[in-house]
């Protein structure tokens, strides 16, 4: 009997200890179930680095990290460091694999007075690569908080007396009353000038960019610059050294102005005569000019063949001499000097006269003499011309010339 009482005794207890230990594993299962231990266990998390310039006044550890409005992952932890922070995140493993290695954050808040979130999202670009452990991530901006705005404003205020900002405004007010129409005539019109200058805008950004070239090269030259200026304080010390020449010189050039004047004054009438009478001369000369270039460009050309021929010692010539028939002797009255010729100007052949041009062909003009009237090109005898080769021909009674 008392047997039976104590293994019927013992059945509750072990009843009670199973189920304390069901309720430990519980308790332990909901723990890692809400913490993430389960799910690390079968993904490992992807940890990842978020730099800021700053993390915001209630980012906290915890804190939910979201893509498109998905929760991704949480904060880690947030660490301050110099010249910014770092908050270590943690994306869910399964979530990391659609999320690029080039993703863009910010750090944003639900509210102005609410906590803040990390907000993911994809660039322009994506990458195809998934974001992996050890990534460092950018931050683009962050939300100021009102607190941020009032701790500015209140700095500004304890800067500035109340008194002098009042005695400011109050000066605004009285400079700005009544005068509403002009400040929006002055906005119009700074409104159109700007219109007009905005299609100008990439023509000035070309010409700034213009302007820095010109300024490079400028600093280039700033050496040489610096060397001539230091050469011209030598000129000016010459001129301060040498200022009672100057003033002599000067002096000089006054006297003989006058001088100048009073003779330029006197001849004035006979100066406009002479000038009056040179007009025909020189426009003559300047509707010939043309045939003064190749008409001196070909004489210097014949000079240096003429070099040539005499050996070029300027002393000496060596000539080979003969007698050409067939220009006609002078006869009176037909060959009388007239001047009558007309045209040009024209160079000819000159100033460059090739071998295969000589000799040159002859210009007629009407001048009272050509040579070559009857044809003769070449060498003609000419029986009246005979004489002149004879023995006192040249003073023969009825000579030819």
């Amino acid at each position: 009997m008392n047997h039976t009482h104590r293994i019927g005794s013992a059945a509750p207890r072990v009843a009670a200890v199973i189920m304390a230990a069901l309720l430990v594993l519980a308790v332990a299962a909901t723990y890692f179930a809400f913490t993430g231990a389960v799910g690390d266990a079968v993904r490992p998390p992807t940890r990842v680095s978020l730099q800021s310039d700053r993390s915001g006044l209630v980012m906290q550890p915890g804190a939910l990290v979201k893509m498109h409005g998905v929760e991704v992952g949480t904060v880690d932890a947030v660490r301050q460091v110099p010249g910014g922070a770092v908050v270590e995140l943690r994306l869910d493993g399964a979530a990391a694999q659609s999320i690029p290695e080039n993703v863009e954050a910010r750090i944003a808040a639900t509210t102005i007075f609410g906590s803040k979130f990390v907000t993911l999202t994809e660039p322009a670009s994506p990458s195809t690569t998934p974001i992996v452990s050890g990534a460092v991530v950018e931050s683009s901006s962050v939300t100021v908080e009102v607190n941020t705005v009032f701790e500015t404003l209140t700095e500004v205020l304890a800067a500035v007396e109340p008194d002098k900002l009042n005695a400011t405004l109050t000066s605004l007010a009285t400079a700005t009353s009544g005068r509403g129409s002009d400040m929006g005539l002055t906005l119009d019109e700074t409104n159109a000038l700007l219109a007009g200058v905005e299609p100008r805008v990439p023509t000035l950004q070309r010409d700034i960019a213009s302007g820095a070239t010109a300024t490079e090269t400028l600093a280039d030259a700033a050496p040489d610059l610096l060397t001539n200026l230091n050469n011209l304080t030598t000129t000016g010390r010459t001129l301060v050294d040498t200022t009672d020449s100057l003033d002599a010189v000067l002096l000089g050039v006054i006297g003989m102005a006058e001088v100048g004047n009073t003779v330029l004054t006197d001849n004035a009438a006979g100066i406009s005569s002479t000038v009056h009478e040179l007009k025909p001369t020189t426009e003559l000369l300047e509707e010939y000019s043309p045939e003064f270039t190749c008409f001196l460009q070909g004489a210097d050309r014949a000079r240096v063949g003429a070099e040539e021929v005499s050996g070029g010692n300027g002393r000496t010539m060596l000539l080979n001499s003969t007698v050409l028939f067939g220009i006609p002797p002078y006869e009176y009255e037909s060959d009388l000097p007239r001047v009558a010729a007309s045209g040009g100007p024209r160079c000819g052949a000159l100033p460059n006269v090739p071998n295969d041009a000589v000799p040159t062909p002859y210009v007629v003009a009407d001048t009272g003499s050509n040579p070559f009237r009857a044809g003769n090109t070449g060498p003609v005898l000419s029986p009246s011309s005979l004489l002149d080769f004879l023995p006192g021909g040249l003073a023969a009674p009825g000579g030819t010339r």
